[in-house]
């Protein structure tokens, strides 16, 4: 699980470097890969990051429901 967040955080500070850098120069190609290249990369990694919220949460509802003697 640690090793997917920091994929996803890899994945986001790419896909935010390429926006920042067709800000900086606001050419076809930068601007291009932002929105192509970034846009991907930013979704892929917010997908996955929600992937592994949504499994540890759970799981941490199933521990609870095992410890729960009622």
């Amino acid at each position: 699980m640690t090793t997917a967040l920091r994929w996803c955080a890899l994945l986001t500070l790419v896909g935010l470097a390429l926006m920042v850098w067709s800000m900086v120069q606001p050419t076809p190609l930068p601007v291009m890969l932002a929105m192509t290249v970034g846009q991907v990369l930013g979704t892929l990694a917010f997908g996955a990051y929600l992937f592994i919220v949504i499994r540890e949460l759970r799981r941490e509802l199933r521990r609870g429901r095992s410890r729960d003697p009622s």
